[in-house]
């Protein structure tokens, strides 16, 4: 019984590999299919990142694209190292990189100093029927 139970795990262990690599490709062909689309409906709505609906034939499709950010640690930490105590303890993390939604809040003079110090690169895609 007990080897039954581990050739029978393996054999799901195969086919869940095989319906995961599956899923992926199909993935990687919706995102083919349809990122185009949504970014110019992003785009239109003035936005390069967030959620927006679209319609294929008949269906109505809430898409979504995320955004990735990643700061130049040498820069930031410079940049950091000439604001005054303060606002470096507030606007950098331990691990030389500033929060998003502070940056996205910063007074215009302090996102400045942190704009060059950033990269944001597309992040996660997602796209399902809105019903």
């Amino acid at each position: 019984m007990s080897n039954q139970l581990l050739e029978r795990r393996e054999e799901l262990r195969a086919i869940i590999d095989g319906h995961k690599k599956e899923l992926s490709d199909i993935n990687e062909k919706i995102q083919d299919t349809w990122q185009q689309e949504v970014r110019d409906a992003l785009r239109a709505a003035g936005k390069d990142f967030g959620s927006t609906t679209i319609m294929s034939g008949n269906k109505k499709l809430k898409a979504k694209i995320g955004k990735k950010v990643t700061w130049d640690q040498d820069k930031l930490f410079d940049q950091l190292n000439k604001m005054s105590p303060e606002n470096a303890k507030h606007y950098g993390k331990l691990v030389v990189s500033v929060e998003e939604r502070k940056y996205t809040a910063a007074p215009p003079d302090i996102k400045n100093q942190l704009e060059d110090c950033r990269t944001v690169e597309m992040g996660s895609f997602s796209i399902e029927e809105d019903k």
